[in-house]
């Protein structure tokens, strides 16, 4: 029975989201697309894995809950393989996965002071970050194409586990001739109404605290739609009007160029933390977390 690795990754996504169309939105495909790719693994199995309704729900059936497991082993020995084919060859370097792309978040000086740290404690082992598009966080870390992922709240999931790294205030991202741009600060009160970019891949969760869906419910928000690669893709969004977005106040200055960028001064702060797979124990993986973990207590303190 031949059996492709894309395959299984689409119906791991599928059981964790019980939905079509978000499950669909992660592996960045239509939902009808989705759908006729899980029909053929079922026909090659020769088992249905999955209920469907008309409403996009899912669930899984008897077999598709015993396949489940066998399924997410699968990847992860398939991770395991590749990284030992490239032992073989020289030391895989640690994955950092960073959503977007990795300039949009570490400034060259984080960036040197977190390989220099690295070496400290895992002498020769290099470490490379990796951008991760915004509706595949979940998916990298638990395919393995990430070891670890640095992100804020919304990446639940019970194959995952989180290390909180430090709390971060908001931003509103405003192009320079908004009537608000300018301002040192604002509040929420200021902003809750204006339109906010939402990156329609990104599960809900996710995208919550860049459309204040923390504080409102979802539906009370003016979102409009942007595909995004990376914040590049999203400041020239708000360079040209369409609509704001909010960030961190960390953003380097680079990711804040030619926009204005006020502080929120009553919107709580928001967790930075570190994704690993549930199990992945790794010496190497406890050491990177472990660096990170110190580096965001420094950058806490102002050193």
């Amino acid at each position: 029975m031949d059996l492709s690795l894309e395959q299984l990754e689409d119906f791991v996504v599928l059981a964790a989201e019980r939905h079509f169309g978000r499950a669909a939105a992660r592996r960045n495909l239509s939902p009808s697309a989705l759908s006729k790719r899980l029909q053929r693994l079922e026909h090659r199995i020769g088992v249905r894995l999955v209920e469907r309704d008309g409403g996009g729900v899912t669930d899984l059936t008897d077999a598709g809950r015993r396949f489940l497991p066998h399924a997410q082993e699968t990847l992860r020995d398939a991770a395991r393989g590749r990284r030992a084919a490239l032992g073989a060859v020289g030391t895989e370097p640690l994955r950092l996965g960073i959503p977007g792309a990795p300039a949009d978040h570490l400034s060259p000086r984080a960036w040197q002071a977190l390989v220099a740290s690295l070496e400290l404690v895992l002498p020769g082992r290099c470490l490379c970050a990796r951008g991760v598009p915004y509706g595949q966080l979940v998916d990298s870390v638990l395919t393995g194409r990430v070891d670890v992922l640095l992100t804020t709240d919304g990446v639940d999931h019970p194959g995952l586990v989180t290390v909180p790294l430090m709390t971060m205030g908001r931003i509103c991202l405003l192009p320079p001739h908004h009537p608000l741009a300018g301002a040192p600060t604002l509040t929420v009160g200021d902003v809750a109404d204006l339109p906010m970019i939402v990156e329609p891949t990104a599960s809900p969760e996710w995208m919550a605290p860049w459309v204040l869906g923390d504080l409102r419910a979802r539906r009370g928000a003016r979102t409009v739609e942007v595909r995004a690669r990376s914040l590049a893709d999203v400041r020239a969004a708000v360079l040209a009007g369409t609509a704001v977005t909010l960030a961190t106040a960390t953003l380097p200055p680079p990711a804040r160029s030619q926009l204005s960028a006020p502080a929120l001064t009553d919107a709580p702060p928001i967790q930075l933390g570190a994704v690993r797979r549930r199990g992945d124990d790794r010496d190497e993986v406890l050491a990177l977390l472990e660096v990170l973990g110190l580096l965001a207590a420094l950058a806490g303190t102002g050193r």
